[in-house]
């Protein structure tokens, strides 16, 4: 009969011991998970979600804010001219690395008149139906690296006698999680430059009056908000421009670098990394101009960059316009899409969009790339021209990966 013998498992070495037994401290310590998930990139946290409901709830907290660039521009939409009321977008890249689009149409809720963007700002879009009766609009926040979206409710007035000029988003992360959403409205029906600001908060909920009735003049641009340093801005087509101070709640003139009694002929007024930027061209060989950055303090404009084209013209001859364009006077046919501030000033570029691509020119070397082919205009609806242009800076939205609530 043949005996058994019982064999022991080898005890675990001391390296495998320590190993487990901070696992299992870290585990067990959300102070050190925390800090541990707060380094990590997004795309790896919204893995890491699916783990257990315990770091779903860790990462989803209000409170739990990635220790990452939360200002940094990883590409833009561009909103196209075909299927007016279903826009889709082209999705530009920024990163040295691929990068999947999170959307080429907004379809994260049924609306059957179809979604549009209205802003970008600091990771949220700002988006709304398209509808032709402006009373029935439907307006959303959306967060495209969470997919997580919320319905406003309407603004207060919404009637035939009240008119909405713009809406714009003022959101900032590194100062709270809760963002605001700015109604400009007219004040009096019978009075046309007179207006009214009303605010929506995430935090107290719904509409109401902000500051006082304000007179402006018809010329500023209330449809194409940029939110930078706590304030709304609108540019002006000429004169001073204006910016809305959101927690103040007040309404304040802001210089702009043309004269007062100039037409200003801007190309670009955007924010990049919490500075604020403007382009202004005149003449018709255009392509050499300056890019203004706005004082902290809102005093003035300075001059950034200086950029010259004359070498991007040469490589792209498709730039020259050999037709005269009634509404641009401009021998060269380009816009800016986007004006992007990295951490030092040898990162940053702006975006150009040239007939049928777009390209990348770095501030500092003059260096020019190209980025993206867009579909040729004479197979979109109702465009053509083969040195037309089919985006400005408002077609262009920035893409900012967050984890912000909505």
């Amino acid at each position: 009969m043949l005996s058994t013998k019982k064999i022991k498992a080898a005890p675990s070495s001391p390296t495998q011991l320590v190993s487990s037994s901070s696992a299992d401290m870290i585990a067990s310590n959300d102070d050190i998970l925390t800090l541990i998930l707060h380094r990590l990139p997004l795309k790896s946290l919204l893995k890491f979600k699916t783990v257990s409901k315990h770091w779903l709830c860790l990462i989803t907290h209000p409170t739990f804010r990635p220790h990452h660039n939360s200002r940094a521009i990883s590409a833009l939409f561009v909103c196209r001219l075909s299927d007016i009321t279903n826009p889709k977008y082209d999705f530009l890249n920024l990163t040295p690395h691929s990068s999947r689009a999170p959307f080429k149409s907004l379809t994260f809720i049924d609306d059957p008149s179809g979604i549009k963007i209205l802003q970008s700002c600091n990771g949220l879009l700002l988006c709304c139906s398209f509808r032709p009766n402006r009373l029935d609009t439907t307006y959303y926040i959306y967060n495209p690296t969470t997919k997580h979206y919320t319905v406003l409710p309407p603004p207060r007035h919404s009637s035939s006698r009240y008119y909405t000029f713009g809406v714009s988003l003022a959101f900032d992360p590194s100062k709270s999680p809760h963002y605001k959403v700015i109604c400009i409205r007219n004040y009096d029906p019978e009075l046309l430059d007179h207006y009214q600001v009303e605010s929506y908060s995430s935090k107290t909920g719904p509409w109401r009056p902000s500051g006082r009735p304000f007179v402006a003049p018809s010329n500023v641009q209330f449809e194409n908000g940029v939110f930078w340093n706590g304030a709304i801005h609108w540019v002006s087509d000429w004169g001073d421009s204006l910016c809305f101070d959101v927690e103040e709640e007040q309404m304040r003139d802001i210089p702009m670098p043309s004269g007062d009694g100039d037409v200003r002929l801007y190309r670009y007024f955007g924010e990049s990394g919490d500075h604020l930027h403007l382009v202004e061209v005149y003449g018709s060989d255009n392509l050499q101009f300056d890019v203004y950055e706005m004082e902290r303090d809102h005093s003035g404009w300075f001059v950034k960059y200086q950029v010259d084209l004359n070498p991007v013209a040469a490589a792209f001859p498709e730039m020259v316009r050999g037709y005269a364009d009634p509404i641009d006077l401009h021998s060269y046919a380009f816009s800016i899409l986007c004006v992007v501030h990295a951490e030092t000033d040898e990162g940053s570029f702006m975006v150009l969009h040239l007939p049928n691509k777009a390209i990348r020119y770095n501030f500092k070397d003059n260096s020019f790339r190209k980025l993206h082919d867009f579909a040729p205009l004479r197979s979109r609806v109702g465009v053509g021209g083969d040195s037309s242009l089919e985006f400005e800076y408002f077609d262009a939205y920035q893409f900012i990966e967050s984890f912000a609530c909505v």
